[in-house]
C-alpha cells in the first residue's frame, strides 16, 4: 500500500479523507501501469521502501493516484516531450492533457507494518507532498471529503496506531531529505527505527 499526506505549510495543517466511518488517509494498491521508468522521479533504497528498488516509481504512483481519486487532488507535472505512453495504462488519460504524475513533488517519510494480529494488516508506504504542487488543469470529484486539520489533532481524528507518527511530522518535512522511519510492533508495543 502507499498514502500521502496532502500538506499546507501556510496554514500548517494536513488533509485527512472524511468519510461516513470517520477519517482517514487516501492509501491505494500499486496497480497495473503504475511505475513507467520513463516517467523518471527519485529512487528509494531496498532498505527504505522494503521492496526493490525499482517499485519506488509503482508506490509512488499509487499515493499520486490515491490522492487523485479520494480528494480530488492531482499532482502532476508536464509531460516530457519523449515520453510514450499506451493508451491501455491507467494513466495515459492524464497524458493526454500532456501531464505525468508528478513524483518530485514527494517526500518519503518511512513505511507502517500494522500488528501482527490486526483484522487487515498492512505495509504502507509513506509519503508527503505540498499542497501548493497541486495540478489545477484536470479536476476531479472528491474535494467535498477532504478535512483539513492540525497535525496534533490528527491522531486523535486518524485513530491509527501505524500511521499517526507521520501525521505529526508530515510539515516538518515537506521538500527535505528525513531520514525515514519504519513503524511496527512487537508483542503489541509500537516500534520506530530510523533506515
Amino acid at each position: 500500500m502507499a498514502t500521502i499526506l496532502l500538506a499546507d505549510p501556510h496554514s500548517r495543517q494536513i488533509a485527512l479523507v472524511r468519510t461516513e466511518n470517520g477519517y482517514g488517509l487516501p492509501m491505494a494498491r500499486p496497480a497495473r501501469g503504475d511505475g513507467l521508468d520513463a516517467f523518471g522521479g527519485p529512487v528509494i533504497s531496498r532498505k527504505r521502501l522494503g521492496s526493490p528498488e525499482k517499485q519506488t516509481g509503482a508506490y509512488m504512483d499509487a499515493a499520486i493516484r490515491a490522492l487523485s481519486e479520494e480528494l480530488g487532488q492531482l499532482l502532476a507535472r508536464p509531460l516530457a516531450s519523449d515520453v510514450h505512453v499506451p493508451g491501455t495504462n491507467p494513466w495515459a488519460r492524464l497524458t493526454r492533457h500532456h501531464l505525468q504524475p508528478d513524483r518530485d513533488s514527494l517526500t518519503y517519510l518511512g513505511r507502517a507494518l500494522d500488528p501482527a494480529d490486526a483484522e487487515t494488516r498492512r505495509h504502507v508506504r509513506v509519503f508527503t507532498a505540498p499542497v501548493a504542487r497541486i495540478s489545477n488543469s484536470v479536476k476531479r470529484r472528491g474535494g467535498e471529503r477532504i478535512a483539513w486539520v492540525n497535525p496534533e489533532r490528527a491522531p486523535e481524528l486518524l485513530r491509527d496506531e501505524a500511521l499517526n507518527v507521520f501525521a505529526e511530522t508530515a510539515l516538518a518535512s515537506l521538500g527535505g531529505r528525513p531520514r525515514p522511519l519504519m513503524v511496527s510492533f512487537r508483542a503489541g508495543q509500537r516500534q520506530e527505527v530510523r533506515l
